[in-house]
């Protein structure tokens, strides 16, 4: 990497899967990172344990659940406490450190991209609301602030190495591959009888519950499809979605000149995670080897789109634009906690969400609503009389809200 001292971390999410690969790569490599900040929800045990063996400046939590004694350990390592999202906001704003991973679940995930970047601060995002409920707004923070973006996620990461010496205008599409998760080849089973064991077991991937469960309805994939759009500027119509159950090819670019260009690895989240953290350079990486003959076969196929909506409800929302992405996240985060509580079958997911979108798209006429979607970033249609635009921070927050409040009602 060419720096003469660690690369300073912040790390949020560290006790779910995302934090816990990025944290395995630190230890691999200790003389080029260092975690300054450690971030959790409430894995309180298992941040203890991460807290001893990194010895963070910080460690953060959503809510004051530490003990005393957990305190007083912390302190004993000289280790500084921040509690809740104002206090987190703050080192966010105050440490020093030269990239921030963030892999907070949720939209609460979207107001630290915000503090990182408005500082100039690189992030690696594996938080997809950020990009999903504001894309426009932080891929514009990101532009304004000289700051860069560096998705996580393995198929972003890998249309991010496909267009390494590339121009833009050259694209063709960009194709997004899935696993297709538990379901894809079983149209034989009732997918209003899954059980939450069937649903979260996915045959590729080790990933949290909520983002398995919108691999199942290939909700994740529709909410990468919004990513793309941001993160790449290129209209929805030029990105599309195919089944490949294998994980190998983890997306693919095709160029105005019929040539296709893709990025291949085994299913191994380290790999994303350290072309991300080192800033899109190459470095060796002795835990990654993929042998294609052994893997044998590449098998890509359509996804159906009858069986499983949520991609055509993602699609919806990008091309009204303004704030309805922002309501199909937070319908969806909502929803997929509904079945995970057992209070929702799996084949409701999609009808809540649909009925959601429906209802805000009657609320709030396209007056509301940032139009051009399809003809990319840069057209955007004026607010009819007497209408006003929508896309500001409040009115995505706004719009998560009233999401949020109308799942529960419905």
């Amino acid at each position: 990497m060419g720096n003469t001292s660690p690369n300073r971390l912040v790390l949020l999410g560290s006790t779910g899967s995302i934090g816990q690969n990025t944290l395995e790569i630190v230890q691999t490599y200790p003389e080029e990172f260092r975690i300054v900040v450690l971030g959790c929800r409430s894995n309180l045990d298992r941040l203890m344990e991460q807290a001893e063996r990194f010895r963070p400046e910080w460690v953060t939590i959503d809510g004051n659940t530490l003990s005393e004694d957990q305190r007083n350990t912390l302190k004993s390592w000289g280790i500084r406490i921040a509690i809740g999202t104002e206090e987190l906001r703050s080192v966010l704003k105050e440490a020093d450190f030269d990239l921030a991973v963030n892999a907070i679940m949720g939209a609460a995930g979207l107001i630290p991209t915000i503090d990182v970047l408005e500082r100039g601060i690189d992030v690696a995002l594996a938080n997809k609301e950020s990009l999903v409920m504001a894309g426009r707004l932080v891929m514009d923070l990101a532009k304004a602030h000289e700051a860069s973006v560096f998705p996580i996620d393995s198929e972003h990461s890998a249309i991010q190495q496909c267009l390494r010496g590339e121009d833009p205008g050259t694209i063709a599409r960009i194709i997004l591959t899935a696993s297709g998760g538990p379901f894809y080849d079983t149209s034989d089973i009732d997918l209003s009888k899954v059980t939450i064991k069937e649903v979260l077991n996915h045959p590729t991937w080790d990933m949290g519950p909520k983002i398995t469960v919108d691999s199942a309805t290939l909700m994740n994939k529709g909410l990468e499809v919004i990513e793309a759009h941001f993160l790449f500027n290129v209209p929805s119509d030029s990105i599309e979605v195919w089944i490949h159950p294998q994980s190998v090819v983890h997306s693919m670019v095709e160029f105005v000149d019929g040539s296709i260009k893709a990025q291949l690895g085994i299913p191994d989240m380290r790999l994303p995670i350290l072309y991300a953290l080192t800033g899109g350079n190459r470095h060796p990486a002795d835990f990654i080897h993929t042998d294609l003959c052994r893997i044998g076969k590449l098998e890509f196929a359509e996804p159906d789109r009858n069986r499983f909506p949520c991609l055509d409800l993602a699609y919806h929302a990008l091309e009204l634009g303004g704030t309805t992405p922002a309501v199909l996240s937070s319908a969806d985060e909502e929803a997929v906690a509904l079945f995970l509580d057992e209070k929702i079958t799996f084949d409701k997911i999609p009808e809540l969400i649909s009925a959601v979108l429906n209802e805000y798209a009657t609320e709030n006429p396209p007056c509301y609503l940032q139009g051009g979607i399809k003809g990319g970033l840069a057209k955007t249609s004026p607010p009819v009389p007497g209408g006003e635009l929508k896309g500001g921070l409040a009115d995505i927050l706004q719009a998560d809200q009233w999401a949020r409040t109308h799942i529960r009602n419905f």
